[in-house]
């Protein structure tokens, strides 16, 4: 599974509502600069943030955003789902299922991982990740640096081994 870009930044402006609950409405020039993010692309994930009840956009001279719920309240796959729609692994795992094989023996295994990230993520809050550090940054510059899953297919090195 590999998130959007999107999803990964609207994470990251969440999480900068997040810090900031209190303060008042912060800008999406703040949210950029804080987490190096474009501007143009952010004007597009917030709609969808504030079409779903995450952010409160607001007017005039001291406008930005405010996130419409409290931090402990707004979770990762609220955000994630947002932006992306629901989570889905792969295409039997879509609703209705967009695989032809009902009977696949796989078919388990990928919902109980689904429901596990589904789980995680449901679990795991905009309060959570600044309580417990789950959201790095950058000392030098303030930027959140979400680490990177490696790419590709497993080499041999990195598979499980049988025992």
């Amino acid at each position: 599974m590999k998130l959007s870009a999107a999803a990964e930044f609207a994470v990251r402006g969440a999480l900068v509502l997040a810090e900031h609950t209190g303060e008042g409405p912060v800008t999406l020039e703040a949210i950029c600069s804080q987490r190096d993010l474009s501007r143009q692309y952010l004007v597009k994930i917030f709609s969808a943030l504030a079409k779903a009840g995450i952010v409160t956009p607001v007017r005039g001279k001291r406008g930005g955003y405010l996130l419409a719920r409290e931090p402990r309240a707004v979770t990762l796959l609220d955000v994630i789902e947002a932006v992306e729609g629901p989570i889905t692994l792969n295409l039997c795992q879509h609703d209705p299922p967009r695989c032809d094989r009902i009977e696949c023996v796989l078919r388990p295994v990928w919902a109980a991982l689904q429901g596990d990230i589904r789980t995680r993520l449901g679990t795991l809050t905009l309060a959570a990740c600044l309580a417990e550090g789950s959201a790095p940054h950058d000392p030098a510059g303030g930027r959140c640096t979400m680490p990177a899953l490696p790419a590709g297919p497993m080499s041999q090195d990195q598979a499980p081994r049988a025992t």
